[in-house]
């Protein structure tokens, strides 16, 4: 009898311990970086383009608008991991960082079919760099080469570079295990996503079979977001037709014009949209990047039909139709959200700040011509250096907020895609031998 009501009490204790866990509210996890931290990503042509700092730098912004936060980008083309640990104490420690992303490894295969004592030479000096990063304080982690693209160049499916690139992506993952250091594994989630386009025969996951475009950048920002604990943008403006009132997640909305076949609005403190293919939309949902910035354009009772939805000085976007508004258009894909003076204001920056890296990188490679000047060109290149390190700082000061208008219009009937026409059936052939009555 004892032992049943132990039995007993102990059911009834699991069963209200999990009543309570279910019902207990989950935090969210929070984000990692904080006032005046300072990440540096440092590599070689994994990161040589700007969209890595654009979309970076971009979300982080918009998403959390109040952070003191600096990103610094310095990525070189044709950079092997011995050249990294030359440019470690010049580029990365004036900057006193307090993370740092280290992404080497494409160019120190060399597009070369694979060598053993390359490989371990890189091991070597991947291990150095490791140490560095761990000696200056700064918390590290290491990014997997992202899976090339042979396809894309002879000469690397002569290599067979594809394979090449998987035993240095395997490679760090042991070292980084010897070492203690956290790894995020582009190259995996990359060769998951990149398998999911195969049947994409315009894919340019690299240029010219190496430097890593679109796609490929978007899956590491994907990883570095999801480690640092970001959560996505969702901004929601919701309105009715037949009022004269809407509503925002943040920042302020009114209605300032209003007809039977117009509503035109007014934004303030509205959120920078991340640009994230650079041309003025983010791309499809399935799209990495994608996830991180959900921003909605809800009209109830909107007439039948459809409807433009575009600046005041009539820009306009594509035509939808209502059942699209009904269950919410991406507002990221149309009208001012998508192509603003902020975004162009930021993109500019950031490109100012990767030319002078160019510029300084120039100047170090120029030849003294006479001995004379020896002192001269040492100033030149200091001033560079300096150049190159202030202007990584150049879009901390661009705007993460601005104010827009936007206008819904009834689209004229021809501006709308024309329904398909469903194509009549056919009723089957009945075998020769058949009688129409199925007897």
């Amino acid at each position: 009898m004892k032992l049943r009501r132990m039995k007993f009490r102990i059911r009834l204790m699991l069963a209200v311990a999990a009543l309570v866990f279910c019902w207990a509210p989950t935090s969210r996890a929070e984000f990692l970086l904080t006032d005046n931290d300072r990440v540096v990503l440092f590599g070689d042509v994994s990161f040589g383009h700007s969209f890595a700092p654009e979309w970076f730098c971009q979300f982080v912004r918009t998403r959390y608008p109040d952070l003191k936060l600096e990103f610094y980008c310095l990525a070189k083309s044709r950079s092997n991991a011995a050249e990294g640990n030359q440019r470690f104490a010049p580029e990365v420690l004036p900057l006193k960082p307090t993370w740092v992303i280290l992404s080497f490894g494409l160019d120190s295969a060399e597009r070369q079919a694979f060598n053993q004592a390359r490989l371990d030479s890189y091991v070597k000096e991947m291990s150095t760099m490791i140490d560095k990063v761990k000696a200056s304080g700064a918390k590290l982690l290491v990014l997997t080469p992202p899976p090339s693209q042979e396809s894309k160049h002879k000469a690397l499916q002569a290599a067979q570079f594809d394979s090449v690139i998987g035993k240095y992506a395997d490679a760090l993952r042991e070292l980084a295990k010897s070492k203690d250091a956290e790894v995020l594994d582009w190259h995996k989630a990359g060769s998951e996503y990149k398998a999911t386009l195969a049947d994409n025969p315009d894919l340019n996951w690299t240029k010219r079979g190496v430097q890593p475009l679109g796609q490929s950048l978007s899956v590491a920002i994907d990883l570095i977001l999801t480690r640092f604990g970001a959560e996505p943008v969702e901004y929601t403006i919701e309105t009715d037709w037949d009022s004269d009132k809407a509503t925002a997640s943040f920042g302020t909305v009114k209605v300032a014009h209003h007809d039977k076949n117009s509503m035109t609005f007014d934004l303030t403190d509205v959120p920078v949209t991340l640009d994230m293919n650079a041309r003025g939309q983010i791309q499809s949902r399935s799209w990495p990047l994608s996830k991180w910035c959900k921003l909605v354009f809800k009209i109830n009772s909107m007439p039948p039909g459809g409807v433009l939805v575009s600046t005041p000085d009539g820009k306009n976007g594509k035509p939808f139709l209502q059942q699209q508004f009904e269950v919410g258009a991406d507002m990221s894909q149309i009208g001012p959200l998508a192509k603003n003076l902020s975004i162009a204001t930021l993109h500019n920056a950031i490109r100012t700040k990767l030319g002078q890296c160019s510029k300084y990188r120039d100047t170090m490679m120029r030849p003294v011509p006479e001995p004379e000047l020896e002192k001269g060109y040492e100033l030149y290149r200091q001033a560079d250096l300096e150049l190159m390190i202030a202007a990584q700082k150049i879009e901390n000061r661009t705007p993460s907020r601005y104010n827009a208008s936007i206008k819904i219009a009834k689209a004229p009937r021809q501006t709308m895609p024309a329904p398909r026409r469903t194509p009549k059936s056919r009723k089957p052939s009945k075998p020769a031998n058949e009688k129409g009555d199925g007897k």
